[in-house]
């Protein structure tokens, strides 16, 4: 029996998950490269990711338009909003794809981010291996074991080991589906705009603030945010950026904090100038592990309304801004709060 041990502890050893590897992001101006176009690099996985908004003469023309071009390109429209549509396109089209969308309006911004997750899905595709041989392995000392407590405890580890494969099935799923279809977030400006538009906002973080997209280019400090299981985490040293299966994503970004102001500051300036955009407005004073994170929650003016919540960090001269999106307004945020408590950002 000892020797049923020693095998049942070094295989709890090497079942132990490693931190997801970070990715590199390259944000850039112009649509960039799509994957038929890098060459001799086929092997590498890649995200693309579009933002635009659009000047429109009629926003509900140029949403039947978006909708049946992306249909038409074999893609899927991921949501739709008053303000907002979140396209996904196949990878191989995104350039000539995002320089259509580009042509049906006047161009206000357009922003294009190629993330490189190559090292993050091969991290977890060894620690799905691990956990599978390990688990199996498992099944091999159950059948040989004759003692009720160690059968127990070797259930309880199967158990714990199946949960975790779930889990990093999950988070395969989710980046091959996002390796495989590029979002593009568009934003319909209409032409005629009523008396108060974003063009009025005075702070340009906050004025092209896309729930979709993050407020900066790169994080400007270190983020240590354990999100479990349910997240896959697709970057961590440029922009902190995590999504789940069911579409809600977390952000973390930095900003010059200019003008230089406190998180109250910044917290009465996302009130003031966003509850015109959405249908409710509610300050939230959270922590982001030893320093105040001061923010609102949004919804959303929508038929089907969306969640999203922008806090602040102030660091000096830098403004760290944390996003949380949710396509579906039900969803509780407050264990994320929690997590963001325990972590640490500096």
């Amino acid at each position: 029996m000892e020797d049923t041990r020693a095998d049942s502890l070094s295989m709890k050893s090497a079942s132990e998950p490693a931190p997801i590897a970070a990715s590199e992001a390259v944000p850039d101006d112009s649509p960039g490269e799509s994957p038929a176009e890098t060459g001799g690099e086929e092997s590498r996985k890649r995200i693309y990711n579009g933002s635009a908004g659009i000047v429109v003469e009629d926003p509900e023309e140029t949403r039947t338009s978006l909708e049946t071009l992306t249909l038409d390109a074999g893609g899927y429209v991921e949501s739709s909003y008053s303000e907002y549509m979140e396209l996904r396109v196949p990878a191989e089209i995104f350039s000539d794809f995002f320089d259509t969308v580009l042509s049906l309006g006047k161009v206000e911004f357009s922003r294009v981010e190629t993330r490189d997750v190559t090292d993050a899905f091969a991290d977890i595709q060894r620690r799905l291996a691990t956990a599978e041989e390990t688990r199996s392995r498992l099944y091999v000392l159950l059948e040989k074991s004759t003692d009720p407590s160690e059968r127990a405890q070797i259930l309880r580890e199967i158990g714990r080991l199946t949960e975790e494969i779930e889990s990093l099935k999950q988070q395969t799923a989710i980046m091959e589906s996002r390796i495989a279809f590029s979002r593009i977030t568009v934003q319909l400006i209409p032409r005629i705009q009523g008396d108060y538009s974003r063009g009025d906002i005075p702070f340009p973080w906050i004025a092209s603030l896309d729930p979709l997209y993050p407020a900066g280019d790169k994080i400007k400090g270190r983020v240590s945010l354990d999100l479990g299981m349910d997240f896959a985490v697709f970057s961590k040293d440029s922009v902190f950026m995590a999504e789940d299966s069911d579409g809600m994503q977390i952000l973390i970004s930095t900003v010059p904090n200019n003008p230089l102001g406190d998180g109250e500051f910044w917290q009465r300036a996302l009130v003031y100038h966003l509850s015109p955009f959405y249908a409710k407005v509610d300050e939230m004073n959270l922590s982001f592990g030893d320093k105040e994170l001061l923010g609102v929650e949004l919804v959303s003016k929508d038929r089907k309304p969306f969640k999203y919540f922008i806090g602040v960090v102030a660091d000096g001269r830098k403004l760290h801004v944390v996003e949380i999106f949710s396509p579906n307004d039900e969803e509780k945020f407050k264990p994320l709060y929690k997590l963001f408590a325990e972590g640490e950002l500096k």
